[in-house]
């Protein structure tokens, strides 16, 4: 059994888009059930901003493909950081925190900058 809230969110995400159980939206499924994990341990949700998705999408690849787990963890782990850096209940604050990091950035455009 996983115990940690933040493993036990990545692996359940996993499963879910690796199982493929739906015709349509596992990948968005996938992320709910991981954020409905961690709302349940009181952790931070994980965004995973557009400028980062193809990174997101290579390392889910690798771990699909290659079975290595190493990126997908290493990725997740960085994205829960920026995502716990975030100030959601402001939401001007949250929009300029977002844009500053250039989150909004389609991944040609740039790379997920520093937040701390």
């Amino acid at each position: 059994m996983i115990t940690d809230p933040l493993a036990r969110a990545i692996y359940i995400m996993f499963v879910v888009s690796e199982v493929h159980p739906f015709d349509d939206g596992n990948g968005r499924i996938a992320r709910i059930m991981m954020n409905s994990e961690l709302v349940a341990k009181r952790k931070s949700k994980i965004i995973v901003p557009n400028v980062f998705r193809e990174d997101y999408m290579l390392a889910l690849r690798n771990l699909t493909r290659r079975r290595n787990p190493k990126p997908f963890i290493r990725m997740m782990n960085r994205v829960h950081e920026f995502s716990h850096w975030l100030e959601p209940q402001k939401f001007d604050l949250l929009h300029q925190q977002l844009k500053s990091a250039y989150a909004f950035k389609d991944p040609e455009e740039g790379f997920l900058l520093q937040w701390k």
